[in-house]
């Protein structure tokens, strides 16, 4: 298993083949550029885009397909929660991390998004400062998001594998019909499900 501490940030870093794709979402634009430099320090991680907003995120979601949404809860135009469920429902495999300055309050409403179907809360550092020099919230959040992508690509993998076992009605009368699906992306990143012969 790789390690997750970054790499220093004058050393290049080789991309992986296939890396995870990566959605943030903040209306701070300093703090969203911070964001993505921390996760694509990881060669496992790539960050296909960045929106200021829940409603530019639902857009951004359907258009790159990320395994991995991080999504600020408090934004103008449509605010994390919000967003949340109709981003869940654009992708239904999608896990979304909330990202939020950590305040009783925003507890509160992470909890909520959490019911709402978030997989995980990550508290964000109340000042930039904080973010860039903080180690272990950095650490976190690319633990947080390479777990969560594997946890998807593994679930659709095990979808495949049962769309492609699975008899049905129609399978066991037309057996020479059955294919396997293959999920893969292009290279703007758009997923693609394609059957194949068998």
């Amino acid at each position: 298993m790789s390690s997750t501490k970054p790499a220093p940030a004058n050393e290049p870093v080789e991309a992986a083949s296939d890396p995870f794709r990566v959605l943030v979402v903040d209306d701070s634009a300093v703090i969203r550029g911070m964001l993505s430099r921390i996760l694509e320090t990881d060669s496992e991680i790539r960050v296909v885009a960045s929106v200021g907003n829940g409603e530019m995120a639902i857009t951004a979601a359907k258009r790159h397909s990320p395994d991995v949404v991080v999504l600020d809860i408090e934004m103008p135009v449509m605010d994390g929660i919000t967003a949340l469920p109709k981003i869940i429902e654009a992708d239904p495999g999608v896990k979304v991390i909330m990202a939020s300055t950590l305040t009783l309050r925003n507890a509160d409403i992470s909890l909520k998004a959490m019911s709402l179907g978030a997989a995980d809360y990550i508290p964000k550092p109340t000042s930039t400062s904080e973010i860039s020099s903080g180690y272990d919230f950095k650490r976190d959040l690319i633990a947080k998001v390479k777990t969560l992508a594997a946890v998807r690509r593994a679930a659709d993998k095990a979808l495949s594998a049962m769309v492609m076992a699975a008899p049905s009605p129609f399978h066991q009368r037309h057996a020479p019909l059955r294919r396997a699906l293959d999920v893969e992306r292009d290279r703007e990143g758009t997923r693609i499900e394609r059957v194949l012969p068998q």
